[in-house]
């Protein structure tokens, strides 16, 4: 069983938005058996199945959160309509705010859920990833890596 769930959310259409399944890409490429992988695409609802029966979980995907292009924030879900109420419905139709309060309802919130929003500079169709969002990504990946050693020490504990 993996100790760590990661869900990448955003369209690879839509240039800053794909970060999220970038995120996931680039940590296929570091193969760890306890790390579940999941590119989400656009669909924030779609991510509840992954929520149950999970402890762990962490969420990537960008958020206008009204700060400087590649910024990373951590989000805690009880300030998640607080984080993004700059852009309530996150890139997608219905975004992560829904989903979380959706998965709350339903008693689906795993035990330890983070999300890690970064901040866009573009999501035009056909777009690639800004060069602060291309930074931002290598920095992500090693908040998940250190995630994971911080769970892997819980789970052992």
């Amino acid at each position: 069983m993996t100790a760590l769930t990661v869900i990448g959310v955003g369209s690879r259409l839509r240039g800053d938005d794909a970060i999220g399944p970038l995120v996931i890409e680039a940590l296929a490429e570091q193969t760890d058996s306890q790390l579940e992988l999941v590119d989400a695409g656009s669909d924030a609802l779609g991510i509840l199945e992954y929520f149950e029966g999970r402890d762990h979980v962490l969420v990537v995907d960008a958020c206008r959160m009204g700060c400087k292009a590649g910024y990373v924030e951590a989000i805690d879900p009880a300030q998640v309509d607080l984080i993004l109420q700059k852009d309530p419905l996150s890139l997608h139709g219905l975004g992560l705010s829904e989903a979380i309060k959706m998965a709350k309802s339903l008693n689906l919130l795993p035990h330890d859920l983070k999300i890690i929003g970064i901040e866009p500079e573009s999501i035009q169709f056909n777009g690639s990833l800004s060069a602060p969002v291309q930074r931002a990504l290598k920095m992500v990946v090693n908040i998940i890596h250190d995630e994971l050693n911080r769970v892997k020490q819980l789970v052992e504990a």
